[in-house]
């Protein structure tokens, strides 16, 4: 394992378990390089056997096979898949209904299915254990059609659980942006910018302002503290740390099997969540400051008596124009607009000279 001579190891692993199938660190290399590997019957084949030998609890058992089972069936997942693909994935889902992919992947298989019912009842129990925002995806895709109001109302079941939790509050604020009813998500977000001011809930908070009319600079402001704001919770290695996009059964940096959860990950990179894609459409809302009218700009104009005054008309243009603020700088918290830095247009200085 040390020279990265997996194939030769998981030879190795595979005869000292055949030798002594009741030895535990045996079974944990074995099924880690299974794992690894993504032979996932062979690994679910070695996890069982922990299980009968006494050296895994059945909780444990439970979940991890679970986990297995994803990963077996994930790469099978798909508009197309076959009605044993969708089953394998509801039983994994009913082995461990908090793990969030399971359910995830479950409801989807209900909702092509026809079963609507089913799919809000795996969702609601997942989310009743802790709320996550692939779950609210997946709730999404139950009803694709319904209007932002409708969407609002059936939420409902969800968002009046874990009230006080920050992805509650970030969930119901995006679907009242959605309905445009601006302050009432505002209130919805609550403090969450003071308190918990991620990426996401900050990206939340411009939307709003853009939503309610607010000056260009204020909604830039919040957005330019959400490119340095800490990240929001991701799935990150237990083990090394890594972050990852999408949830996996191992990890891609160092290996670990069923290491990965869903919390805010270490260090002071900055990457947004899933929820900042909001964040092109609000910038591309924006409109540029205006430009102060040539008129304003000129009245220091000097009259052109001599030639050396005449000369001295575009330094005086330049620091008029300089002097022409489109509008105030927003708070100390915030990143001030640098459009008003911009040097005098060409026309300008030819109207002065």
């Amino acid at each position: 394992l040390e020279e990265g001579d997996t194939e030769t190891a998981m030879k190795l692993a595979e005869k000292a378990y055949a030798l002594k199938p009741k030895h535990e660190d045996t079974q944990n290399v074995l099924l880690g390089l299974q794992a690894d590997a993504g032979d996932w019957a062979a690994a679910r084949r070695t996890l069982g056997a922990k299980l009968k030998h006494g050296s895994l609890p059945r909780d444990v058992h439970r979940r991890r096979d679970a986990v297995l089972a994803l990963g077996e069936v994930a790469d099978l997942v798909s508009d197309s898949a076959s009605i044993e693909t969708r089953e394998a994935v509801i039983a994994a889902n009913r082995q461990s209904p908090d793990l969030v992919p399971a359910a995830v992947m479950a409801s989807d298989a209900y909702v092509k299915q026809g079963k609507p019912k089913y799919a809000t009842r795996v969702i609601r129990k997942a989310w009743e254990a802790a709320p996550h925002p692939d779950l609210a995806g997946a709730f999404a895709r139950i009803a694709p059609d319904e209007s932002p109001a409708d969407r609002v109302k059936r939420f409902a079941v969800l968002t009046n659980m874990h009230r006080d939790h920050p992805e509650t509050h970030m969930l119901k604020a995006e679907l009242l942006i959605a309905a445009e009813d601006f302050p009432a998500a505002r209130k919805a977000l609550g403090d969450l910018t003071e308190t918990d001011p991620t990426a996401r809930a900050l990206t939340i908070m411009a939307a709003i302002e853009r939503g309610s009319g607010a000056d260009d600079a204020i909604v830039k402001g919040w957005l330019a503290r959400a490119l340095t704001a800490p990240r929001d919770p991701q799935w990150v290695c237990d083990n090394c740390q890594s972050a990852h996009g999408l949830w996996k059964p191992v990890c891609d940096k160092c290996g670990g099997f069923d290491t990965l959860s869903w919390r805010k990950p270490s260090g002071d990179s900055v990457t947004l969540p899933a929820g900042a894609e909001m964040l092109p459409l609000i910038v591309g809302q924006i409109e540029p400051p205006a430009e102060p009218e040539a008129e304003e700009a000129t009245e220091a104009e000097p009259v052109e008596d001599t030639p050396a005054a005449a000369e001295e008309t575009p330094e005086a243009e330049v620091i008029e124009a300089e002097e022409v603020q489109p509008a105030k700088a927003p708070a100390a918290d915030y990143v001030a607009d640098t459009s008003s830095d911009e040097p005098p247009s060409e026309d300008l200085k030819k109207e002065a000279s």
